[in-house]
């Protein structure tokens, strides 16, 4: 296997990537794939190449270590509900996986940049996909939110676990949730660098590994809120998936639904930073959460 730019030191359990490529691809020699590092906040995917009689084949592969866990990943589950929705041309194929590795099929496009993302054709494609998506039978995973949160508490920095802090943190993992309008499959990260548009036009979306059922209300205000979407722009969205679509009756009681999630939202998005600052000390990660902190009163 060629590493570009690679130690092999950065992969975790190299020797179970190279079982699971020999068994998916037996007439294969490990040799003869080339690895490059991907890009992407929760870490730990590779682009696998390998070029044999005139064909190329293109793999993703993810790593399923202690990293991953630290951020709530779990790729047994990433590929189950892949497995799932197989049939949906809007997800990666699974290739194979084993305890270490989780191997999908390289989905070839081009990423939306920020003005095409936020165009209104272009969310009219998006709210087509999630109306599919929260039609789509119930996945084997709920989104367990309270453990999520319960489990980045474990992990931040304790020294910045101020006592308001502290309450407010009693508060999202105690109190009860906001009433739930549907329960639904949600891939939960869409974003422009999570959709790609192939050469025949189909939209897909990447990086699954926050997928499971939840309501769509907070589904859909973690997609507002991800994206910073305008009043404007998301009664936009709203219009095309109730109206148009037709996935939900009430635009309004979803829209009042969705604005009773946010501060949940936003304290989930906050302790996901706050587990990647410990874990990697980049100071981006501080950067991206101060907007949050500045909400939650935990800035000084």
């Amino acid at each position: 296997m060629k590493l570009f730019g690679l130690e092999s030191t950065i992969l975790s359990n190299p020797q179970s990537l190279f079982r699971l490529l020999a068994l998916c691809f037996p007439t294969i020699s490990v040799h003869d794939w080339k690895i490059s590092s991907l890009t992407g906040l929760s870490g730990g995917s590779f682009l696998l190449q390998c070029s044999l009689s005139g064909s190329e084949i293109k793999l993703i592969a993810r790593a399923d270590g202690n990293a991953q866990t630290a951020l709530y990943v779990d790729r047994k589950k990433e590929a189950r509900i892949l497995q799932q929705l197989r049939a949906y041309s809007f997800t990666p194929k699974v290739i194979g996986r084993n305890a270490q590795w989780l191997l999908l099929g390289w989905c070839e496009g081009q990423h939306p940049d920020n003005n095409t993302f936020l165009l209104p054709s272009f969310q009219c494609e998006l709210a087509n996909i999630v109306t599919q998506l929260h039609r789509a039978p119930l996945l084997g995973y709920h989104l367990q939110l309270r453990d999520e949160i319960s489990h980045y508490g474990y992990l931040i920095d304790k020294k910045r676990f101020s006592p308001r802090w502290k309450k407010l943190h009693r508060h999202f993992t105690s109190d009860a949730f906001p009433k739930t309008l549907k329960l639904a499959p949600a891939h939960m990260d869409i974003h422009a660098k999570n959709i790609v548009r192939t050469s025949t036009g189909q939209l897909m979306l990447l990086d699954w590994e926050y997928a499971a059922n939840t309501d769509i209300a907070f589904s859909l205000e973690t997609y507002f809120q991800f994206n910073g979407l305008t009043d404007i722009q998301r009664d936009f969205f709203l219009t095309q998936y109730c109206d148009i679509h037709g996935a939900y009756r009430d635009k309004q009681q979803l829209a009042k639904s969705c604005q009773s999630w946010a501060p949940w939202v936003k304290y989930m998005t906050l302790m996901w930073y706050e587990v990647q600052w410990n874990e990697s000390q980049s100071s981006d990660f501080l950067l991206h959460s101060q907007s949050l902190r500045q909400y939650f009163g935990l800035l000084g």
